[in-house]
């Protein structure tokens, strides 16, 4: 099976559409989900105390981040800078799944395996957002390009086997690191893979990663800051899965499509000849280490993001095979969605900005209260309008090509996530934002004030960004937060003031202060 070979034009097409996917909304807005502000807050010690961010769940991702916050402060808010790691190493693992592909299965393959990673509904909210499992993304795409190149580039295979486990170890800990050394070592099963060249790199760049590591723990000893013990308690805190196989296969079942029905196509075309199939031996191996890991605890909810890099690239020497007749329907079925997904957002975009449909209206009212009508510019509307109709026109333009179906999925999944950073994001941020409640609490604040809190993590991290040093975790503060009740022992305090996002009433906040200060606070 061949592949339509996309010419020197077209490739640096495809890079500049996945750069424009990864990096598109990444910037002005608040954090809108718990995990990323508890993703945020190892960045802000970082900033403040530097170091090696051993105490990090993450340390590799909370050290990129950090750098992209630093180097972005003179231009950008803090967490939009953060954030752009995402996109960073988003997009360096659809290059890797792309180049692991084409290595693997030839040319023309590596396309449709990118854009099969890029059209998957599970990545498309975590690509775009401070999560850490987006290292984890990219350190498997690597770690499979390494051994994708190992047979025929010894000492570029093993270089890039070591430097992406260390990656993987730096960002969830032990699990990784038992993966890694699978992922590398059970291709050696299959008698082609056997050959001189494999062994030696699977063998050097094992022992590279050793190195490298004892190299890491050298450092963090050297720290003289109890980083040591910091790390290794993070190393060795998921040792034991926390979800069973049926939750894993129910999320995969939304999360992973449509990637894995074509991955299952590509399973059952080559079944009969599985073993000689030499190609696909590390990706199975990848998949079945992927899979049982994603059983294991993460930092948030995206702990089954890796598999989808098999899955993809399995998708990706799938489509090639489809018959006609599967291949057609593949691609209308993506056409129809994503008009329905269209239709369907400029509807609801309707009703907010012009509150029409009325019942549309009344219930999106209702779910964000904060919000109102006609804060999206005209020029992001035409922006958006202009985006849909490209892609209205796009369609029967799309070259009749094998990659044709997952081509359609990828343009949709880049039409979804623009349409709703443009229409949705001042709707999201009152609706989901920590900033509107806490800049509504400061209003309550006299400027000399400082607020102590007893709330909840994320919560406690986005008062440290949005407050500076009027937030306060130790010293003596007129002005308590807390989660609805008193602080313990102060039942002279007062509460003037509460809140809560509109979108997460499961934490509501009160702000307590005592009687010498209500006529401050009146003022």
């Amino acid at each position: 099976m061949t592949m339509h070979t996309p010419s020197r034009a077209e490739k640096i097409g495809l890079f500049v559409f996945l750069a424009i996917w990864c990096f598109f909304g990444l910037t002005g807005r608040d954090a809108w989900k718990p995990e990323e502000a508890l993703a945020l807050a190892p960045i802000l010690d970082w900033l403040a105390q530097g170091g090696l961010a051993a105490a990090s769940p993450a340390p590799f991702h909370t050290l990129i981040s950090s750098l992209f916050a630093w180097a972005g402060q003179p231009w950008l808010d803090l967490q939009d800078s953060a954030r752009l790691a995402s996109g960073a190493l988003t997009l360096a693992a659809l290059v890797f799944t792309g180049l692991t592909a084409r290595n693997l299965f030839g040319p023309g393959y590596g396309a449709a395996a990118a854009l099969a990673l890029m059209g998957s509904f599970g990545l498309m909210l975590r690509a775009h957002a401070l999560l850490p499992e987006t290292a984890l993304l990219m350190g498997y795409a690597w770690l499979l390009h390494g051994v994708s190149q190992a047979r025929e580039k010894v000492g570029r295979g093993a270089l890039t086997i070591a430097l992406a486990g260390l990656v993987l170890t730096l960002s969830r800990g032990l699990p990784d690191l038992v993966a890694v050394i699978l992922i590398v070592l059970l291709p050696l099963l299959s008698r082609t893979w056997q050959n001189r060249n494999y062994r030696r790199a699977a063998w050097s760049g094992l022992a590279g990663l050793a190195v490298l590591l004892a190299l890491w723990l050298t450092a963090l000893a050297l720290s003289g800051a109890d980083d040591l013990a910091a790390w290794w308690s993070q190393f060795t805190a998921r040792l034991w899965p926390d979800q069973n196989t049926v939750a894993l296969l129910n999320l995969l079942s939304w999360f992973a499509w449509p990637v894995w029905p074509l991955a299952l196509w590509a399973l059952w075309h080559e079944h009969r000849r599985l073993g000689r199939a030499t190609e696909l031996h590390p990706v199975l191996a990848a998949l079945l280490v992927t899979l049982v890991l994603g059983l294991w605890p993460s930092h948030s909810s995206g702990s089954a993001l890796p598999i989808l890099v098999p899955l993809a690239l399995l998708a990706g020497h799938g489509v090639a095979s489809l018959k006609r007749g599967g291949a057609q329907g593949f691609y209308w079925f993506g056409v129809l969605c994503f008009l329905f997904f269209a239709i369907a957002f400029w509807v609801y975009s309707a009703a907010l900005e012009w509150g029409w449909p009325y019942p549309i209206a009344k219930h999106l009212k209702q779910m964000t209260p904060l919000y109102r009508g006609g804060d999206t510019p005209l020029g992001v509307l035409l922006a958006a309008a202009a985006i849909t109709l490209s892609w209205l026109l796009a369609i029967p333009l799309f070259p009749r090509a094998k990659a044709r179906p997952i081509l359609v999925w990828a343009t949709g999944m880049a039409l979804t996530w623009m349409l709703l950073i443009l229409l949705f994001r001042p709707w999201a941020e009152a609706g989901w934002g920590y900033r509107p409640i806490i800049d509504d609490l400061a209003r309550q604040l006299p400027a000399d004030a400082c607020l102590r809190a007893e709330v909840d993590p994320a919560m406690a991290t986005m008062l440290r960004l949005h407050l500076g040093k009027r937030y306060r975790t130790d010293g003596e503060c007129a002005y308590w937060l807390t989660s609805q009740t008193p602080p313990a022992g102060r039942s002279d305090l007062q509460a003037v003031w509460d809140g809560y996002r509109p979108r997460d009433r499961h934490h509501h906040y009160r702000l307590f202060v005592p009687a010498s200060e209500l006529p401050r606070v009146a003022r």
